[in-house]
């Protein structure tokens, strides 16, 4: 009997990942929110609207650093010294890269379980901060008006950087892998 191809075992096991933590993640929201089907205990394992607030209140604390003032309206808006804001809507928080990101280095074969999980934990840990680093300057720039809101598609020209960098982790995930 033959052996099934390394490529097709990693490719099997990354898109199967990728879907669970991507479409699962998107049937939590739905399941989660009021309205429709919603299941009322699943507010106690809400990560989503965590994640929401770490990001929100990340780039609130980073903006007051640089002296301004911010005040967060309900659970999606950020605004600046009482002007003008952004909304983080679930498309915004970057399920899609982080859903790669983990399925990728979960699904690379060869690697232990701890530095499988020290890769997912940085890569995590990076996404997350160059999101916060696009809220921020996103504030700022509405605040000092030199970007008007829908001038430019900042959600694809931060996905196109995003993704240039999660590629540059995945060749120094590969490097160090090698060497592991």
């Amino acid at each position: 009997m033959r052996s099934v191809p390394a490529y097709i075992k990693f490719l099997f096991l990354f898109l199967s990942i990728y879907a669970l933590l991507y479409y699962g993640t998107y049937a939590f929201i739905g399941l989660s929110t009021e309205g429709g089907r919603y299941i009322a205990w699943l507010k106690y394992v809400d990560y989503v609207s965590v994640y929401r607030r770490i990001l929100l209140g990340s780039a609130s604390q980073v903006v007051e650093w640089l002296g301004y003032y911010t005040q967060t309206r309900g659970k999606y808006l950020l605004y600046i010294n009482g002007t003008v804001g952004i909304q983080l809507v679930y498309w915004c928080l970057g399920i899609g890269i982080l859903s790669f990101w983990v399925s990728y280095v979960f699904a690379y074969t060869g690697d232990t379980l701890r530095f499988r999980l020290k890769w997912i934990l940085i890569g995590i840990v990076m996404i997350t901060c160059l999101n916060i680093t696009r809220i921020v300057l996103l504030l700022l720039t509405y605040y000092h008006k030199g970007l008007k809101s829908g001038s430019i598609n900042h959600h694809d020209l931060y996905n196109y950087v995003l993704y240039g960098i999660v590629f540059l982790m995945l060749i120094v995930h590969r490097k160090m892998q090698s060497k592991h």
